[in-house]
């Protein structure tokens, strides 16, 4: 069992960020840190159980600085794509579905993986099975597959993940 000092420690920083945001969205009026701490002390109580029942995540900073831009960029594209289609009736529209098989392991970087294709151009991830996601797109394009490859390759670097090659489609 941890001695407490050590429970202590790997409370203390996770409290001090709570608070910090709490401050920064909330101000320092002292009604507002009533109401504060005690969704601190709901927030440290919840990381508590899930880091005690969950393996430790190890996240690469570059992998992550390298990933931020990059869904940025692609967000952005996605709504532009969205909006566009919305106000020109005349685009294309045609429905299809993608079964991608998933070289991350489970866990984390395949939760991010599958929540992040959502916020692609044009797409929605509508099931995981499995090692495959079955991906809805408004429009089919050749570029579809290699976009997802891509994702999960920056996905995988967040994580510090080797991905074996992407297979060629028969």
């Amino acid at each position: 069992m941890a001695d407490a000092s050590s429970m202590h420690g790997s409370i203390l920083l996770p409290a001090l960020l709570l608070a910090l945001l709490w401050w920064t969205l909330a101000g320092a009026g002292v009604g507002d840190w009533v109401a504060g701490a005690i969704a601190i002390i709901a927030a440290l109580l919840v990381h508590r159980a899930l880091s005690s029942s969950a393996p430790s995540l190890r996240l690469h900073p570059l992998g992550a600085a390298a990933f931020i831009p990059w869904f940025l960029l692609r967000a952005f594209q996605g709504g532009l794509d969205v909006a566009i289609r919305a106000f020109s009736p005349g685009l294309p529209l045609a429905p299809a579905t993608l079964h991608y098989r998933i070289r991350l392991p489970e866990g984390g970087s395949r939760t991010l993986f599958v929540n992040t294709i959502s916020l692609l151009p044009g797409t929605f991830s509508a099931d995981l099975s499995g090692d495959r996601v079955t991906v809805h797109l408004l429009a089919r394009t050749e570029e579809a597959e290699s976009t997802l490859a891509e994702l999960e390759g920056k996905v995988g670097a967040i994580f510090g993940h080797e991905l074996e090659p992407k297979e060629a489609a028969p």
